[in-house]
């Protein structure tokens, strides 16, 4: 990420319109929409979002509602003062929620194991699941399933930024704890499963891109 790129509010929005597992218009948690609808159980992750460079809101951390069946219970469990607004110009049917305003990169930094890719993007984000009491009602044969949600909801960012002219990449380390801690989460009900980063591309110098393949007529 390269440190400067923004995007606006609505481009923002738009992104997260299109994560939403019910479509618009209707209230979320059954996976209706595309690409979800190949999911066969109600969403489970929601989204921690880390704002940095998105051009008229407040730099902050945010948290993107995907089952509003569990709203109550979040925001029971997270922390008390959070303020749990809805942010200038959001769109009434994105359950997107300002939880506090203020510089995040150094944090987010930290949490996604001090790589500058958390930080350096037009926003980052740790996707939180519902965690135990999902095993204790399914079975354990869920576990895998919730990193097949946090995947496919990965895809579609990644879809989604290249669609507005940035890029993206998944972010395999980070340290849940101390991300259940910053949001107040206490216990296993609750689990960061995977994180993630929208924004300017950096062009890796040290990757090698060769030819493709010969055709079969060919002696390579």
């Amino acid at each position: 990420m390269d440190g400067k790129t923004a995007i606006s509010k609505d481009t923002f929005y738009q992104i997260f319109l299109h994560c939403l597992p019910s479509g618009s218009s209707i209230k979320q948690g059954r996976q209706l929409a595309l690409p979800f609808r190949a999911l066969s159980w109600n969403s489970e992750v929601h989204a921690a979002l880390f704002v940095h460079r998105v051009s008229g809101l407040p730099k902050g951390l945010y948290f993107l509602v995907r089952n509003e069946d569990h709203l109550e219970d979040l925001r029971k469990r997270m922390r008390p003062e959070f303020t749990w607004k809805k942010p200038e110009g959001c769109p009434h049917d994105l359950p997107l929620y300002v939880l506090a305003t203020g510089d995040c990169r150094e944090l987010s930094k930290k949490l996604s194991c001090h790589q500058d890719i958390a930080s350096d993007g037009c926003f980052s984000l740790g996707m939180v699941a519902r965690f135990e009491p999902v095993l204790h009602e399914s079975g354990a044969w869920m576990y895998p399933r919730l990193f097949w949600e946090t995947g496919m909801l990965g895809q579609v960012l990644y879809l989604e930024a290249h669609a507005v002219g940035i890029s993206a990449t998944g972010i395999g380390c980070f340290f849940d704890d101390p991300v259940h801690e910053v949001l107040g989460l206490n216990g296993s009900d609750y689990q960061s499963l995977y994180h993630f980063t929208v924004g300017g591309p950096v062009m890796e110098k040290r990757i090698l891109s060769l030819p493709a393949y010969p055709g079969p007529g060919i002696d390579a």
